[in-house]
């Protein structure tokens, strides 16, 4: 199977490049990033309220990532085609209800986006190596809980129809390799997002979003991911800026070695768009 899905991903890429002249490094994506969605490559600081079994914790949630477009092979219109690239994150998770402010988790991230556009239909399929790595105060405490050796191989897809600055999208998960004892792969994802053009307040745009994922890893509970926030800066594609947002989250954890924790979180973000 995860050959078949390796060739998959490779037939799409051979497809894409047929007979059509790349630009090589490309500014953005054709694709626009998920605004809700908590794997999105981003750079951001959030000051959150966990709450995670019967324990409540303020936290700082910190990120530091970014797509970079490698070739493109455009469409009709601008900002359509084929666009490949390569993209990453690094996440991590403090206890700030601490005195040293003790790390708690940290995700590496590291995938190759394929990504298309045409009119208002658009997709991206990646693959992408995920670990996760508990922080060492919270190891040495003593109170630690057992380690994850989360380290995975995957793919996620989406397809997404976009219109009057809203767009709808839906698509799957499929683990290749992992180094979780009995892995289950399979999982779906959703939502919807709102984009606006028009400056609502201090010349900032409003913007907004609903994220769903559902694992069979975690019995197919559905985390929920809601942010809502003013967009501060250039407009895509040549996005510079600074968002600020409210965030909220109720689900299986997003944080790699607490991935089977039932957690929820609430509270104020700032994204940092870095431009092309």
């Amino acid at each position: 199977m995860n050959t078949r899905l390796l060739s998959a991903f490779a037939f799409l890429l051979a497809f894409a490049v047929q007979g059509v002249r790349a630009q090589s490094f490309p500014e953005g994506d054709v694709f626009r990033p998920l605004i809700a969605d908590p794997a999105e490559a981003r750079f951001f600081i959030s000051v959150l309220g966990l709450h995670a079994g019967t324990e409540s914790y303020t936290i700082a949630s910190v990120g530091a990532g970014t797509n970079f477009g490698l070739y493109r092979w455009p469409g009709e219109r601008p900002g359509e085609g084929w666009q490949i690239g390569v993209d990453g994150f690094v996440a991590s998770q403090f206890n700030l209800d601490t005195g040293s402010d003790d790390l708690i988790n940290t995700d590496y991230r590291f995938g190759v986006p394929l990504s298309y556009k045409r009119g208002n239909f658009s997709g991206r399929a990646k693959l992408f190596h995920q670990s996760s790595h508990l922080g060492d105060e919270i190891i040495l405490s003593g109170n630690a809980p057992a380690r994850v050796n989360f380290s995975i191989e995957a793919l996620d897809f989406v397809l997404a129809w976009e219109g009057a600055n809203w767009r709808f999208y839906g698509g799957g998960f499929y683990v290749l390799s992992s180094d979780i004892e009995d892995q289950k792969e399979g999982g779906v994802h959703a939502g919807l997002d709102y984009s606006g053009q028009a400056p609502v307040l201090f010349g900032a745009r409003l913007v907004g979003g609903l994220d769903l994922r559902s694992f069979e890893e975690t019995d197919w509970r559905v985390g929920t991911s809601v942010k809502l926030g003013l967009e501060f800066g250039r407009p895509r594609p040549e996005r510079r800026g600074l968002t600020v947002l409210l965030e909220g989250y109720n689900g299986p954890a997003p944080f790699g070695q607490f991935y089977t924790t039932y957690a929820k979180y609430y509270g104020v973000a700032l994204q940092f768009d870095i431009g092309p």
